[in-house]
């Protein structure tokens, strides 16, 4: 165990303070489903030697609407999610892919702040936050900033968060009733699967037209993406079967998969461009 510290703060204001005391040899525990696989595997960084748990943090889990936004705690787990009849209302696609998401003992602990500050590219809540044109709320002591989703990943594992700063909410715009959403995602089993390429789709019909087009992949570059031009291809146009034959090679084109056991950066490219022809045609 590489930790030689363990804080468990109370307020928001004691968790900064611990953070910006500690720099970056504290490691911030939300969930834990992924610190401590990195622990076990021994693999955590040695210079990580203060564990910093956000779970007594009032205020940091659950969900709220404010201003015409969706407020979503960092330590909000999938589960909550799933059952929250305010995600439900307000943005459903992020409970669809909740329920997406592992098993249910990890769905039971699993945060929407833990899937953003791991940063890894299979991440399944970025795919939906990407297409919510998201936002992350940071804080340090003494100050905040928001990061629009697509802005926080840097690489593989990483994000543009300071040593100093903590993920406390995400806020999404709540979108209209009449927006649609669409995801597809998949794994190497039918189950508990992590994912092999997730692409996802979001638009407003107007006149049989998409518009305000928004695409996400992930597992398909070295961090998620948003797929701008294959959403240039998209926007103001019918989908005819030209169309859709456009939008998927501007897909497999816009990506950039690796190959690994899960699969070849070949076949990664390829179900890119079928899910973008899958999700078009509804």
């Amino acid at each position: 165990m590489p930790f030689t510290e363990y804080r468990a703060p109370v307020t928001l204001e004691e968790a900064l303070g611990i953070l910006r005391e500690k720099g970056s040899t504290a490691c911030v525990l939300a969930g834990g489903t992924d610190v401590m696989v990195r622990v076990r595997r021994g693999i955590m960084p040695e210079e990580r030697t203060t564990l910093v748990s956000v779970h007594r943090i009032a205020g940091m889990r659950g969900c709220r609407r404010e201003n015409g936004e969706l407020v979503v705690g960092a330590a909000t787990t999938a589960s909550d999610l799933i059952r929250d009849p305010l995600v439900a209302e307000c943005a459903p696609i992020l409970a669809r892919v909740a329920d997406r998401l592992a098993s249910a003992q990890i769905r039971n602990v699993a945060t929407i702040g833990g899937n953003l500050a791991n940063a890894s590219p299979a991440g399944d809540l970025i795919n939906p936050l990407l297409l919510l044109d998201a936002r992350a709320v940071l804080a340090s002591s003494g100050d905040r900033r928001t990061v629009p989703v697509e802005q926080l990943f840097t690489g593989p594992g990483e994000t543009v968060r300071r040593p100093d700063e903590l993920l406390i909410e995400v806020r999404v715009d709540i979108p209209p009733p009449e927006r649609i959403f669409r995801f597809q995602k998949a794994g190497t089993r039918p189950a508990m699967e992590c994912s092999v390429v997730t692409v996802g789709l979001g638009f407003t019909p107007r006149e049989d037209r998409l518009t305000t087009v928004r695409v996400a992949f992930g597992s398909s570059a070295p961090t998620p993406l948003r797929g701008r031009n294959t959403e240039a291809v998209l926007e103001g146009r019918r989908a005819t079967p030209e169309v859709v034959e456009r939008a998927a090679r501007a897909a497999e084109d816009e990506v950039s998969p690796i190959s690994d056991v899960r699969g070849s950066e070949c076949y990664r490219r390829a179900l890119v461009g079928a899910f973008v022809r899958r999700l078009l045609l509804g």
